[in-house]
């Protein structure tokens, strides 16, 4: 299974349901899953790993079809802020957030638009292929 062969990288949230991902041995992305509510705190949790793990760069697939979150405008503003800090010290690999949630969905198109004025690529999409082709995208740009 290539699930097991993926190195887990957790990230447990204050509440029951955490942020998690893997590495992808294949592509290098960072497999992403939220479930339950997450919370600005949880998000700001996760990219914390994410850099202390030095894995900023990577391409990120975030599976969020299993939350929900109460995230504010003005939090999706102190998260560009921090996409903005981090990038003046490593360069941010594009991000990929499929959900089925409306809340969620607008939230992370609100970040992936206000996102790309301080030149970090994130897009949300509402299914795993558009996303996955999205993300290969800039894998052609790359070689």
């Amino acid at each position: 299974m290539i699930a097991a062969r993926h190195q887990q990288r957790r990230v447990h949230s204050p509440s029951s349901m955490p942020i998690s991902y893997s590495l992808d041995p294949r592509s290098g992305w960072m497999l992403t899953r939220a479930d339950g509510l997450v919370t600005f705190h949880e998000v700001i949790a996760h990219l914390d790993v994410e850099q202390r793990n030095r894995d900023l760069h990577r391409a990120e697939l975030v599976d969020a079809r299993g939350a929900t979150t109460d995230l504010t405008a003005n939090e999706v503003r102190r998260l560009v802020q921090r996409a903005a800090e981090m990038l003046r010290g490593v360069d941010i690999g594009p991000t990929a957030i499929v959900t089925t949630n409306d809340v969620v969905f607008g939230m992370a198109r609100m970040y992936g638009m206000l996102a790309e004025s301080v030149g970090v690529n994130a897009e949300a999409f509402r299914d795993m292929q558009s996303a996955t082709s999205w993300l290969r995208r800039f894998e052609a740009q790359d070689e």
